[in-house]
């Protein structure tokens, strides 16, 4: 695919633009009229410098269109500089869109070839694949042009941000396997899409919760942008598990009596002070000792024993001098929940060169990702990316009747590079088939409120 075309409208004036992905040359022309091509206003070559082909017709449209809006007409000069501060920035925009996305180009190996050109030849916008630095509006490559510094909050603390080394990612690149006709695929099949580990920045976000009309479901508020998404066909042994934790506990008449005391005067501190709840303390354990004294004379006497063997750190002196133990009441409590695991496997079997070009290059997107990150110091590691996995229906939306995944950490990835057991490779090297197994664990637990709204079978 060598050209591309795409519609932005410009202050009310439809401008067409079309894109050449092969020399990164944009053309702006007036809009289309019976199949007839619009004529041509001005182009951006493939150095990131615009000029005009036809500057009065453009201003004329563009004169055109401010008066059914009720605005003044523009003169050369306010129209040129118009359309080199605002104009040129959208169309820019555009422009980088278009080459920046994977789907415009014959394979992957022609987008890196073609946006590392673009990107050395000054094209705003443009991501340089090799160095992960992007263009701002000079066309010059720096780590993160689009970075927006927010108002502060007076009220949060506020954590310095630690620069860690670029990785290689690519915001917005879509890799599939096997290949085909998009959305005419023919199977269901299942998404993973890296994203940035978005860390708290302030005090106030260092807790997974939240409530009221900023409320968002745990997990989410830790997933920031999108970086590669991965397209695999659906394969047998999708299954899913969910457990929490229960465990035994005990409590026995004398702890329970221990129990009774603590909390009346805690209740009697926090109503009263220190020296009611001190006088509480006494009066609360005189009573509570009387109670387990009480009732039948083994009672008195197994308590004693019990005393006695604490007070000798003999705790076996009950059972040694009245032949019984304490009645442990056990039950079975909740402990609390755990953090779910999926693991993929799916078999490449690369049938020509640029199916065996994706293959490599997926393989590479999950290493990338899950690799721990340096600081620019390296005196700091920071959190691999996290992914969101999905699982599509051949009708192009969330599978219907499988369940959903919270987001996730690649914890464990691992390829055969010969798993037919014997070493193959096409001509160029590629390898004739590869084994890839994965093994994903959710960052946060399952609520059960969360389960009604989840979709399908839920998560």
């Amino acid at each position: 695919m060598a050209k591309v075309k795409t519609t932005r409208v410009w202050n009310g004036l439809p401008v067409e633009e079309t894109t050449d992905t092969d020399t990164g040359v944009i053309e702006l022309r007036s809009g289309s009229f019976l199949g007839t091509q619009g004529d041509l206003l001005a182009t951006g070559n493939g150095k990131g410098k615009w000029s005009y082909n036809d500057q009065a017709g453009f201003r004329r449209r563009y004169n055109n269109k401010q008066r059914t809006q009720g605005k003044p007409d523009l003169k050369p000069e306010d129209f040129n500089k118009k359309f080199f501060t605002n104009g040129i920035k959208l169309f820019n925009n555009d422009r980088a869109a278009v080459l920046n996305n994977n789907e415009n180009y014959t394979g992957v190996s022609q987008a890196v070839r073609n946006k590392v050109s673009f990107a050395e030849n000054g094209i705003p916008g443009v991501k340089n694949p090799e160095t992960g630095e992007k263009n701002n509006s000079q066309g010059n490559g720096v780590e993160d042009p689009d970075k927006n510094q927010g108002e502060e909050d007076s009220d949060s603390f506020e954590l310095k941000p630690i620069a860690e080394k670029p990785i290689g990612s690519v915001p917005g690149q879509n890799l599939r396997y096997p290949l085909g006709q998009i959305p005419d695929l023919g199977y269901d099949f299942v998404t993973f899409t890296a994203h940035e580990y978005k860390a708290a920045k302030n005090i106030n976000q260092l807790t997974m919760s939240s409530t009221g009309a900023d409320a968002v479901a745990p997990g989410t508020e830790r997933v920031g942008g999108a970086l590669e998404t991965i397209s695999l066909p659906m394969l047998p042994g999708r299954e899913e598990s969910n457990s929490v934790t229960f465990g035994s506990d005990s409590m026995n008449a004398i702890q329970a009596a221990a129990g009774k005391v603590a909390l009346d005067v805690l209740n009697t501190f926090g109503d009263k002070g220190l020296t009611a709840s001190l006088a509480q303390f006494g009066a609360r354990s005189k009573e509570e000792l009387d109670k387990l004294l009480a009732g039948p004379g083994e009672n008195k006497a197994a308590i004693i024993a019990y005393f006695a063997g604490q007070a000798a750190q003999a705790p076996g002196l009950m059972t040694r001098a009245t032949g019984s133990v304490l009645n442990p009441n056990m039950e079975l409590l909740f402990k609390g929940p755990n953090l779910r695991t999926f693991n993929f496997a799916f078999q490449f079997r690369p049938r020509f060169e640029d199916e065996s070009v994706a293959v490599k290059e997926i393989i590479r997107i999950f290493k990338r990702n899950m690799a721990v990150q340096r600081s620019a110091t390296e005196m700091f590691l920071k959190t691999p990316n996290i992914f969101t996995i999905k699982y599509i229906h051949n009708s192009g939306e969330d599978h219907p009747f499988m369940n959903r995944m919270k987001p996730c950490m690649l914890s464990g990835f691992n390829v055969n590079y010969t798993p037919d057991n014997s070493y193959m490779t096409y001509q160029d090297g590629a390898m004739t088939g590869y084994d890839v197994t994965m093994t994903f664990q959710e960052i946060v637990p399952i609520y059960a409120d969360e389960q009604q709204n989840a979709g399908g079978t839920g998560f």
